[in-house]
């Protein structure tokens, strides 16, 4: 899964590098929203038919107001289908992982590769500005309206 993820990333003109994450090997990239630009990742679990993609927000969410992000995440993450935001509780970091899962040795094509990773960029680029907004303080209830799912 490696191989094509990287092959699908370069070929359509992504910055990519190798990198790791949790002591394993995995293809670091970088996206250029309409208001921001953010890192992502792609992690493939060649042994389990798994392949991750996340966006790692260009945000870090103070002590403060991170319960007020987690209620942004959960009512967020009720309503997508595909992918999930996600808070570190001891950092404040947030990312939105989107996945697949091939079984039997199932192959992972370009057309598969690029509803992963466009589905995820894509869903962070419409909840950005609001994530951004709720880390900085702003009220939930209103930003959740404002994201439109």
């Amino acid at each position: 899964m490696y191989r094509e993820m990287l092959s699908f990333l370069s070929d359509d003109d992504w910055p990519v590098a190798p990198g790791e994450y949790d002591g394993l090997p995995c293809i670091d990239t970088r996206f250029i929203g309409t208001d921001a630009a953010w890192d992502c990742r792609a992690r493939p679990y060649d042994p389990f038919g798994q392949l991750a993609f996340e966006s790692i927000l260009p945000l870090t969410v103070a002590a403060e107001h991170r319960a007020a992000v987690l209620e942004l995440v959960a009512r967020t993450n009720w309503r997508l289908l595909t992918g999930a935001f996600q808070v570190d509780l001891d950092t404040g970091a947030v990312l939105f992982r989107t996945m697949i899962f091939l079984s039997h040795g199932g192959e992972l094509t370009p057309e598969l590769c690029r509803g992963l990773v466009y589905s995820n960029v894509l869903t962070v680029d419409r909840c950005l500005a609001e994530f951004t907004a709720v880390a900085g303080g702003a009220l939930v209830d209103g930003a959740f309206e404002r994201l439109a799912l």
